[in-house]
């Protein structure tokens, strides 16, 4: 019983979460989607970086076979 009365509390404290997100500007909103892509930006070429290195090693795939 006490985990059920746990996760009403979180999805309660989501959904006041969501309808709070959902007042914000729309100026506010782009703002922060500008941001996000910003930060973005400045982490591709790392992304980039770690893709390929992750590219270049070679996986080995163990099969159990008994």
């Amino acid at each position: 019983m006490k985990e059920d009365s746990e996760i009403a509390k979180l999805y309660r404290r989501k959904e006041q979460q969501r309808k709070a997100r959902a007042k914000r500007p729309v100026s506010e909103k782009l703002a922060i989607a500008s941001r996000l892509r910003d930060v973005q930006e400045k982490l591709a070429p790392a992304r980039a970086a770690n893709k390929a290195k992750r590219a270049q090693d070679e996986i080995e795939i163990r099969i159990k076979t008994a």
